[in-house]
């Protein structure tokens, strides 16, 4: 509207767009509030995801750790087990080696007795 169309109006008239006008500021003002409530929303969204990125690769650093951890304690106890049964095996042929020993000093002295009473 131009100025000489708003001086032709009635003062209700005018009230009248005076308050339409007011009406519609506060709810553009509402419609503002509530478009900053959600970019305030989506700004936090982002920020935590920046830092759940950065947890999972703490996260992937700690499981890489511990399967570190896992592996070395698994070496750890295949090495105990194959020293184990290493010495096992040693003290296994060192007794077979004296039973040996002694079964052929036995056959030898068996011989011996035996080529005396013929």
């Amino acid at each position: 509207m131009t100025d000489k169309e708003f001086k032709r109006l009635k003062r209700s008239d005018l009230i009248y767009i005076i308050y339409e006008y007011q009406k519609k500021q506060e709810e553009l003002l509402k419609e503002n509030e509530e478009l900053r409530e959600k970019l305030k929303e989506k700004e936090l969204k982002v920020s935590n995801a920046g830092s759940l990125s950065e947890l999972a690769a703490k996260l992937n650093g700690l499981f890489e750790a511990a399967q570190q951890t896992a592996d070395d304690y698994i070496s750890g106890i295949k090495n105990n087990a194959i020293e184990e049964a290493e010495k096992k095996a040693e003290s296994i042929i060192k007794e077979a080696e004296g039973k040996a020993e002694k079964i052929i000093s036995d056959a030898e002295k068996s011989k011996k007795q035996n080529a005396e009473t013929d």
